[in-house]
């Protein structure tokens, strides 16, 4: 009786292993197609180009600057004496990239293999293989060259039909969600 329940024991864990072997290689050819997608949608060293350029301009205080160049003190303080002003965004924009790189760095790996992953749970590797395929075609690669400047295209209409729309929204509801923040932190009595 025991000998019978054990070989049923192993046979029925041989039979599981024999079928996990054909699901684990289809995971991992799903996985290595995903992963071709993923590089020719955003090759790694385009990748790693451009957030180095956006760092490297986060260094020279551009972020900074622009979020200032909004506030009309700003520009009037800067106006005075520009270069000390320069010089400040500057060391800014350096400990801006110094916190921010790193982070940014490693957030371009994980998103890479949190995008290989998810394609290869929502594709077969037949299916990533086809996509590839059309990647590599000229119809495909058009597509792959064309989408950023399409893109920001896009992003730049809609920048100019809805910016104005939007500041003043954001401006007219600006005293009332100061006013909602008043309630919750209502100023304290100067100590004595």
């Amino acid at each position: 009786m025991i000998m019978s329940k054990m070989s049923v024991s192993v046979r029925v864990g041989a039979v599981l292993a024999l079928v996990a072997l054909p699901v684990a290689a289809l995971a991992q050819d799903a996985t290595k197609s995903a992963a071709a997608v993923v590089e020719l949608q955003n090759p790694s060293a385009r990748a790693s180009a451009q957030l180095e350029a956006q760092l490297k301009a986060m260094r020279n205080g551009d972020a900074i600057r622009a979020m200032l160049s909004q506030n009309p003190r700003f520009k009037q303080e800067a106006a005075k004496n520009q270069p000390a002003f320069n010089a400040a965004i500057a060391r800014m924009g350096a400990m801006q990239a110094d916190a921010l790189g790193p982070i940014q760095r490693e957030m371009l790996t994980a998103s890479r293999q949190v995008a290989i992953a998810a394609y290869a749970r929502e594709f077969t590797a037949a299916e990533l293989d086809q996509i590839a395929a059309f990647y590599r075609s000229p119809a495909g690669a058009k597509l792959l060259a064309r989408q950023g400047a399409i893109n920001a295209e896009v992003g730049k209409a809609m920048q100019q039909k809805y910016a104005a729309r939007v500041q003043a929204a954001e401006k007219s509801v600006g005293p009332k969600i100061e006013a909602e923040l008043r309630k919750l932190f209502p100023q304290q009595a100067p100590a004595k």
